[in-house]
């Protein structure tokens, strides 16, 4: 399906390392249920966060709830394109931590009409930038309900044992710190929302009511099957009563949140965040949660995860959330060869481009080998360390230099012989080449 409210283009002015810098994201080609991917990759401080950073403030009400604030500068703006909308732009003044204001003003605003913000679906970004803090999911007030949401998660992102005194409703808003990055992920939130949901499922079961029962499962059941697709590890959420505490049963081993390994923990904080998020907003569609219209921020995603896990992760999320629009930065080529249909942005080092210039997207690395992508994507051509391939460049000098004059090959021998000794594979490289020269030259030649 094509992704509903979805940015379509992106242009930066004096943000961060980029002067003037315009991206225009494409959507999916492919109509095949999953996630729209646009991937940032780069040298670092080549803005990949500042990009993630600048979406997220276009949908925050203000700067300060984002990163954004340290990346701005005078004359800063940043022009967007949101859900085919005319572009709209805003322009940083002298005192940018109060004047930050991407969204364009609709009239409903400019005229103070109150009564327009009654029962209203949150349907553009004014809207959203004025209404999403305010909703709380307890409040019987509260009649607003939400067309699209956004959320934004760093590659920091880590669990902690944290004390439950007893259950109790969670009271907060689905997006407190939503657009933070570093504090997205509320440790106290999470586990009381896992409490909450294993007692009322005891609860239901308990009353042979196992439709109820069957409800409050699912949400924790499809962080524990998106955990096993990308890990082959089985996790389970668990309440115990002395101390009442949340644990986690691992491959049937119960452990504590912050016995967890690092990859592990990265994947389970996150995405169950954007779980309990999910499930506690006010929703216009009658869809489950996972099928809401969102977009999704997610820096450096490859954090703490093998490469193993890198290749797994983005085809999940994929197919979790398949009406987002998600945005990931990354330095790891198994992610960026993971998924199919994504678009991929190679930015420029910080500082070699002059004047405007826009990046444009490459089709992802699906179907393609690693070896590709570090040459297409990361500029790199070699395939082993840069000792070894400077001893590959000399050894190939001195085989040319061999074959057109016919020169001693103690030179060449010497440097096969320093090759041949750093691993089995340069070795076998070593041995052909020898074999080739070989039949070429009529000379045999033979290492010491």
């Amino acid at each position: 399906m094509r992704q509903e409210y979805r940015l379509e283009a992106l242009n930066l002015q004096h943000i961060g390392p980029f002067e003037d810098m315009k991206i225009h994201f494409k959507p999916r080609p492919n109509n095949d249920n999953k996630a729209e991917v646009h991937i940032f990759t780069g040298p670092n401080g080549c803005g990949k966060s500042t990009i993630l950073y600048a979406i997220a403030g276009i949908f925050a009400e203000s700067i300060d709830e984002t990163p954004l604030q340290s990346r701005i500068m005078d004359q800063s703006r940043c022009r967007y394109r949101f859900n085919l909308e005319e572009e709209s732009d805003g322009e940083i003044g002298q005192n940018p931590s109060q004047d930050f204001s991407f969204a364009k003003v609709y009239e409903d605003i400019v005229n103070g009409k109150a009564e327009l913000w009654q029962d209203v679906i949150i349907s553009n970004i004014s809207q959203y930038k004025k209404r999403h803090n305010n909703i709380a999911p307890s409040s019987p007030s509260n009649r607003d309900t939400l067309a699209f949401a956004v959320f934004a998660y760093s590659g920091n992102r880590s669990l902690e044992d944290t004390r439950i005194n007893y259950v109790q409703p969670i009271n907060c808003s689905p997006f407190e710190n939503a657009l933070s990055f570093s504090k997205t992920i509320r440790p106290q939130v999470l586990m009381q929302w896992i409490a909450n949901n294993r007692t009322q499922s005891a609860l239901a079961k308990a009353e042979n009511d196992r439709s109820a029962a069957e409800k409050y499962d699912r949400a924790l059941q499809r962080i524990s099957d998106l955990i096993f697709e990308i890990s082959e590890t089985r996790i389970e959420f668990k309440l115990i009563r002395e101390p009442l505490s949340v644990v986690i049963s691992v491959n049937n081993t119960t452990i504590g949140f912050d016995g967890l390994p690092d990859g592990l923990k990265s994947i389970i904080s996150w995405v169950a965040d954007l779980t309990l998020r999910l499930e506690a907003i006010p929703w216009a569609s009658a869809a489950a949660p996972f099928e809401q219209p969102i977009i999704l921020l997610l820096d450096e995603i490859d954090i703490h995860l093998h490469p193993k896990w890198q290749r797994r992760v983005l085809p999940a999320v994929q197919k979790l959330l398949p009406n987002a629009q998600i945005f990931v930065s990354t330095h790891s080529p198994f992610v960026i060869g993971s998924v199919e249909d994504a678009w991929v942005y190679p930015l420029p080092e910080s500082g070699s481009q002059n004047g405007p210039y826009e990046v444009e997207g490459i089709s992802s690395g699906a179907g393609k080998s690693y070896r590709l992508i570090l040459a297409e994507v990361f500029g790199l051509d070699g395939e082993f360390d840069i000792t070894t391939e400077k001893l590959f460049l000399d050894f190939y000098e001195e085989r040319k230099r061999f074959l057109e004059q016919k020169d001693s090959p103690d030179a060449l021998l010497r440097l096969a012989e320093q090759l041949s000794q750093r691993g089995e594979e340069t070795q076998q490289i070593i041995g052909r080449e020898l074999r080739q020269l070989h039949r070429l030259s009529g000379k045999e030649l033979r290492l010491a």
